[in-house]
């Protein structure tokens, strides 16, 4: 009996031994915060992306409404240079709602179903524009008119309230009716679908063509160039 206890208490020595000696070569424990800090001191690691980046806005022409062939296209960063303007074709033409034509040499179509401007002359559709036209809270007015007033450039203000806005810069407007314009946009690219307060928004470039091709004709220097029965302004027929 006294020799099994003395071997048992042989073996905890030992093993106690074993055990403190293997310890000496372990790693010492580190405070929860010191490993944030040693952490922190390692390179950083490249940051790689699985799926590729978002495009914020499609590219023209878009899916609608269809359009003949376009005219030229503009990268859609190159605001002054941007374009919707396209040759209208028959299939085009054939999808506008049926109007009477007007005995007029120069006039301009605005169809709200299909978001489309079509400019008329001798009878014959020379050149088309995607536009937006108004919200269905703010809607376009529908009707004939003329343009009657030119702005080469002005600030836009209205609404009320979460509503409001204004906008400096807005450039190559012609007024038709009361403060219904065409005019160019250079806040959104969303052209073919409604977006605005009524107005009919344009690329810049679409604005100028339009301003440059209808009446009245404007002196270049004016700020509020008026149309008179000397100088009339080109008929304007929206409809749905």
């Amino acid at each position: 009996m006294g020799a099994l206890l003395l071997m048992v208490l042989i073996g905890l020595v030992w093993f106690s031994s074993g055990r403190a000696h293997a310890d000496d070569h372990a790693t010492p424990a580190r405070p929860a915060g010191e490993g944030g800090r040693v952490a922190a001191m390692l390179p950083p690691l490249p940051i790689t992306a699985a799926l590729p980046r978002p495009v914020e806005k499609p590219p023209l022409p878009f899916a609608e409404p269809l359009v003949g062939p376009f005219i030229k296209r503009a990268p859609m960063d190159d605001i002054e240079h941007r374009t919707t303007a396209f040759l209208p074709t028959q299939a085009d033409l054939a999808r506008l709602s049926p109007i009477e034509f007007p005995a007029e040499n120069r006039w301009i179509r605005v169809d709200l179903s299909e978001q489309v401007v079509i400019v008329y002359e001798n009878g014959r559709a020379i050149r088309g524009f995607v536009i937006s036209s108004g919200l269905p809270r703010t809607p376009t007015v529908l009707g004939e008119y003329r343009i009657r007033t030119k702005v080469r450039a002005q600030t836009m203000s209205g609404g009320t309230g979460a509503g409001y806005y204004s906008l400096p810069n807005v450039q190559w407007v012609q007024y038709f009716y009361a403060d219904y314009s065409f005019h160019g946009t250079y806040w959104h690219s969303d052209f073919g679908r409604p977006k605005s307060h009524g107005c009919i928004n344009m690329t810049n470039a679409d604005a100028k063509w339009l301003f440059d091709w209808a009446g009245p004709v404007w002196d270049g220097k004016t700020t509020w160039f008026k149309s008179s029965p000397n100088n009339m302004g080109t008929l304007v027929i929206v409809h749905e």
